[in-house]
């Protein structure tokens, strides 16, 4: 039968055949987890690379979104009878969708200059606490608390109220613009579409952006 053994004419050194090749296999299966484990470790960096640069992304456009949702809101909220030319071409310069297309039009402009005017509204607001409520890759839904100052021809005295708002945002080429807003907190809706603003009656300020 033939040995198991083989010698080495250089020195005589006899090494086993089974031996060598166990220890063949064992550095190759070490190499295998070693080359593995650093695939693994180069893929795990990728996702976590990947992952911080898709939070960078949202922080920043939720940084755009409550700048153009604060910017939308205090607008909306701040209109003078003396001026009040320059209420609806901000709004409209503010917005996007169903509620630009309403401000831009000539005769909604005229009619809220008309209002204004008629009524002797004033009013003012400041936006406090704002921040990202729901968030998609389209749209982001901004609350925040407004404190409002209203004078009209009725009021003896300004008359100040605080309420819960939200503003809708809507991702364009330009940038962040308001495609809805209300009182009180909603979910963002899913097609992101805002509802046709309604026009102002004779007996009150505009009321649809709030």
């Amino acid at each position: 039968m033939r040995s198991r053994w083989i010698g080495w004419e250089d020195g005589g050194l006899r090494i086993p055949i089974l031996g060598l090749t166990a220890a063949l296999l064992a550095v190759a299966a070490v190499l295998t987890v070693l080359g593995y484990r650093n695939w693994d470790l180069s893929d795990r960096n990728h996702d976590l690379m990947g992952s911080l640069a898709d939070y960078r992304r949202k922080e920043a456009d939720c940084t755009a979104a409550i700048t153009a949702g604060t910017d939308f809101l205090v607008a909306a909220n701040n209109f003078d009878y003396r001026k009040p030319d320059d209420w609806t071409p901000r709004m409209a310069a503010l917005s996007a969708g169903p509620i630009h297309d309403y401000f831009a039009t000539p005769k909604v402009a005229q009619d809220n200059s008309e209002l204004i005017k008629a009524g002797k509204l004033r009013k003012s607001a400041t936006v406090a606490d704002a921040a990202c409520a729901a968030q998609t890759d389209k749209g982001i839904r901004v609350i925040a608390q407004l404190t409002e100052t209203t004078e009209n021809f009725q009021t003896t005295a300004p008359v100040k109220t605080t309420s819960a708002v939200w503003v809708e945002l809507g991702r364009q080429d330009s940038g962040w613009k308001a495609i809805d807003s209300g009182r009180g907190d909603q979910a963002l809706t899913a097609d992101l579409t805002a509802a046709p603003a309604s026009g102002p009656t004779p007996s009150a300020a505009p009321e649809t952006p709030r």
